[in-house]
C-alpha cells in the first residue's frame, strides 16, 4: 500500500483490511474470523456495521500463531 505525502490520514485508512480480505489472507472462512475476534485472538476495529483490521494486527496474529516444532536430536537414523 502506498502512502500519500499530502494527507497522512489516508495512509492509515489504506493500511486497513476488510473482513473478507483477512479471511482470504488467513485462508479461512469469514465465520472463523468472527470467532477469532470474539475470542480476542485477533484485534479488529469496528467501523460502522463492519470490522476493519490493521495490517500490523494481522501480521502479529500470524506471527504468534506459528507452531514451533522441536528440533530432532542427532537427525534421522538410517538402517
Amino acid at each position: 500500500m502506498q502512502r500519500t505525502e499530502n494527507n497522512p490520514g489516508i495512509a492509515v485508512i489504506e493500511d486497513l483490511y476488510a473482513l473478507s480480505q483477512v479471511a482470504q489472507i488467513l485462508r479461512c472462512s469469514r465465520k472463523t474470523v468472527y470467532r477469532l475476534i470474539s475470542s480476542g485472538r485477533l484485534r479488529a476495529v469496528c467501523w460502522g456495521r463492519s470490522y476493519r483490521f490493521r495490517r500490523e494486527d494481522v501480521q502479529e496474529f500470524v506471527r504468534t500463531s506459528l507452531i514451533k516444532l522441536p528440533k530432532a536430536v542427532g537427525g534421522p537414523t538410517r538402517s
